[in-house]
């Protein structure tokens, strides 16, 4: 019963801590690329520029997902199976995702020219990288439509391609919640174990 009570008392303790973790994860996500966006917006050299706020950015979110999931672990305890650790990592990350994806969405219909100038640079950028590496130009052409495309979509707020995007973000961050799972699990040693007093014998009690 008391090993019961200790499972219960650490997975309630990790689900509270896990959404609380994950809407810190979100929010912080959400100023990252904010701050990214005007970066770029401001950057005398658009190409080094993206290439820098990308792996920033990438650091940063990797670092901080991996640091709030020791800390959910020391919510359950310090110990969690694969399964437990899964369960907690993921929907802390989810939650960030769902946080970060949401606001970034409201961000751009409230202020959409910044993404859009975004987009014009990449479309440039696409071109002189794809012409100095000297490819075909119905390739280049192709690769330019795409990525107008994406733009003229972003001009119209559609929810479709918000869980879309949103979809694809939550199966990458599963991943991701797998590789921290393996990474961060610790199972209880055998000594910790409390077992169920009523399983056991009392000393005067005859077990045969």
């Amino acid at each position: 019963m008391t090993q019961t009570i200790n499972d219960d008392f650490s997975a309630e303790s990790v689900k509270k801590d896990g959404i609380k973790l994950g809407v810190y994860l979100g929010i912080l996500s959400l100023v990252i690329s904010i701050v990214s966006l005007y970066a770029l917006l401001n950057a005398a050299n658009f190409k080094v520029a993206s290439l820098i706020t990308g792996g920033v950015g990438m650091v940063l979110m990797i670092a901080l997902a991996a640091y709030f999931s020791v800390m959910l672990r020391k919510s359950a305890g310090g110990f969690w199976t694969f399964s437990q650790a899964l369960k907690g990592i993921f929907t802390m990350l989810a939650i960030g995702v769902i946080i970060s994806s949401v606001g970034s969405t409201l961000f751009n219909v409230v202020n959409p020219e910044p993404q859009q100038v975004i987009f014009d640079k990449s479309i440039n950028m696409t071109i002189e990288t794809m012409e100095s590496a000297g490819l075909d130009d119905d390739l280049i052409d192709k690769q330019v439509a795409d990525l107008e495309k994406k733009r003229d979509d972003l001009r119209t707020f559609s929810i479709g391609l918000v869980l879309k995007g949103l979809g694809v973000s939550l199966i990458m961050y599963f991943v991701f919640a797998l590789v921290l799972a393996a990474i961060l699990k610790r199972e209880r040693p055998a000594f910790l174990q409390v077992n169920n007093p009523g399983d056991a014998a009392h000393p005067w009690q005859d077990n045969n």
